[in-house]
């Protein structure tokens, strides 16, 4: 990834692969981008969907259709710079092409395409996102994910995720489950998931808790956890642009954070 670059940090020399302390990294970064499409795709439409919770308690869904159209049409201000992004809405399913774009909490750099259809999931609002020739930050990255939304309470907005997205460059697959939540308009975000990836022969299972980060800022709080055959690899945010990567050893080595 352009942006993420390893710098000095090394502790203790160790035997340990690098795929391990790369893990405790990439993990909550792409965390973070599930949670931003997740934020651009229901925080536009989240008051529509729900605004008729009376009628559909009588059995009536939403409109996935209506609400698919208001997607398209907030592309642009969702969506920067202006122009960066086209959306066309047909029936339930929403067809992006991005040239460069930025997007709220942690998408930056996006081009390619991506397709989300929207349902209702027995009263709730649902996604599901895929991507053609999709690049994050200048390196390719696979998105394939599903919203769920669940009932309105005030202004706070919670979904479950499930994801298989991540970038081929640095790993060769990725599964996770995660709850995002935030409050309407905000542009911050809090993720709590747990997820496992693989390269090669190695498997590696991350347990992500309490991470925040708002609009195009450092994350701000939140632990990751990631358990390898090889023990475990862990790390704190605090709102700084360093990570510390901490092995079951001591040794420790640091990326720096785009933010």
């Amino acid at each position: 990834m352009g942006i993420l670059s390893l710098v000095a940090g090394l502790g203790c020399s160790s035997t340990y692969d690098p795929y391990y302390y790369d893990y405790v990294y990439y993990d909550p970064y792409y965390g973070a981008y599930d949670a931003a499409w997740s934020y651009a795709w229901v925080d536009p439409v989240y008051g529509y969907w729900y605004y008729s919770l009376p009628v559909r308690a009588k059995g009536l869904p939403a409109d996935p259709n209506a609400a698919a159209a208001q997607l398209a049409a907030s592309a642009g201000t969702t969506f920067t710079p202006a122009g960066c992004a086209t959306a066309t809405a047909t029936g339930a399913t929403v067809n992006y092409t991005f040239d460069n774009c930025s997007a709220p909490v942690s998408l930056q750099d996006i081009s390619g395409n991506v397709q989300v259809v929207l349902s209702d999931n027995q009263g709730q609002l649902a996604a599901s996102a895929t991507s053609n020739g999709l690049t994050i930050n200048g390196e390719p990255y696979n998105l394939s994910l599903q919203v769920a939304g669940t009932p309105p309470n005030g202004n706070q907005r919670v979904v479950t995720i499930t994801s298989n997205s991540y970038s081929p460059n640095r790993l060769d697959s990725r599964t996770t489950q995660s709850t995002v939540k935030w409050e309407a308009g905000t542009g911050c975000i809090t993720v709590d998931g747990q997820s496992t990836s693989t390269r090669g022969n190695l498997s590696a299972t991350s347990t992500v808790s309490g991470y925040q980060r708002c609009d195009q800022q450092c994350p701000t709080a939140g632990t990751v956890t990631v358990q390898t055959s090889e023990g475990t690899f862990t790390s704190t945010f605090n709102g700084s642009n360093n990570l510390q990567v901490n092995a079951p050893n001591g040794d420790t080595q640091s990326y720096s954070i785009d933010c």
